[in-house]
């Protein structure tokens, strides 16, 4: 089976017709795929008429992906890509949102975790008026050393986002189209999707989902993770508050230091002029000359930083808002 490529203009409408799409990233999950599969089906059929099932192979090196291939041979709506190498799940999932053609997309794991029981309830919640529905996984099964950390980290998220979900981590999420199209996702982003959206002026909610003992495979989940996904948080946040005005913190911080150093400075003069000090024996002059250099640097970056956001944003044609709806 090749690759699913991208639909052309023809394909549109065919594409508008799908009720649900539903995305998942694959990584050495051959043990949990089909039985996976076979509960997305029944949960589907049950609820909608049209709908599609994309896989994601994020480079797999068991038979992940030649099972996939027998399922879209017995069943069509069961798609998969396949990636070249192991790209990661931020990747994989943003790939799973660009080839979906649901007007509600559901992204979910492919390691059996996940309750696909769950996926009428999200789009329950959604049918509220929300535009993206997390999962929260209250009770969580898993081993304790992982629980600690993503507790520790969903902590860490929510003082520096700001939102009030329990539970970034969930892959389990509901979208509305236009919500998921409007992700672009790298590094670990993908813990982040809820709070992007946000950002974007999306209404989010979260609902509680099961979560099921791991029957086949080994997790993904090592340490090595906790140090991404605190630079990306990082990223996230600096995002939020500052990507439409670089200039406000690197002025701010520029100006703040060239008035330390203006300070410094008149002191230094005060102590040569008024107490006759020895400027050989203080530190002072070179501090001041120093903080004000940097304060010339960080307002010369902020300029920048304001040109380079403005710059990507005509790169990506791209506006610096969202708009809900339209009356024309």
């Amino acid at each position: 089976m090749a690759t699913i490529p991208k639909a052309k203009p023809e394909q549109e409408g065919l594409q508008e017709e799908v009720e649900l799409s539903v995305v998942l990233p694959v990584y050495n999950e051959e043990g949990n795929l089909r039985p996976l599969a076979e509960e997305i089906r029944e949960v589907a059929d049950e609820h909608y008429e049209r709908w599609e099932v994309i896989f994601v192979d994020d480079g797999s090196r068991d038979g992940s992906f030649e099972t996939l291939e027998s399922l879209h041979g017995a069943d069509p709506r069961f798609k998969a890509l396949k990636f070249r190498k192991n790209f990661g799940q931020s990747p994989a999932i943003d790939a799973g949102l660009d080839f979906a053609a649901g007007e509600i997309i559901v992204t979910m794991d492919a390691d059996g975790q996940n309750d696909p029981a769950d996926i009428p309830k999200l789009i329950d919640k959604l049918e509220e008026g929300y535009d993206c529905v997390s999962g929260w996984r209250r009770d969580r099964d898993d081993p304790f050393t992982k629980r600690f950390f993503s507790r520790l980290a969903s902590g860490m998220r929510q003082m520096f986002l700001g939102t009030d979900l329990h539970d970034y981590g969930c892959t389990l999420k509901a979208f509305r189209r236009p919500a998921a199209k409007d992700i672009d996702l790298d590094g670990e982003m993908h813990r982040y999707i809820p709070a992007l959206l946000s950002w974007h002026g999306y209404r989010i909610a979260e609902v509680e989902v099961n979560h099921r003992p791991r029957r086949n495979g080994e997790t993904k989940y090592s340490w090595q993770r906790l140090p991404k996904g605190f630079l990306d948080l990082v990223n996230v946040w600096f995002w939020q508050k500052f990507s439409g005005r670089p200039l406000h913190i690197f002025g701010g911080l520029g100006v703040l230091s060239m008035f330390i150093g203006t300070l410094g400075g008149i002191y230094t003069i005060w102590l040569k002029l008024a107490a006759g000090a020895n400027l050989s024996d203080t530190a002072l002059p070179l501090f001041s000359v120093f903080m004000i250099m940097i304060g010339v640097q960080f307002f010369i970056s902020g300029i920048l930083a304001d040109i380079g956001i403005k710059g990507y944003q005509h790169a990506k044609n791209e506006e610096p808002y969202r708009i809900q709806e339209v009356y024309k």
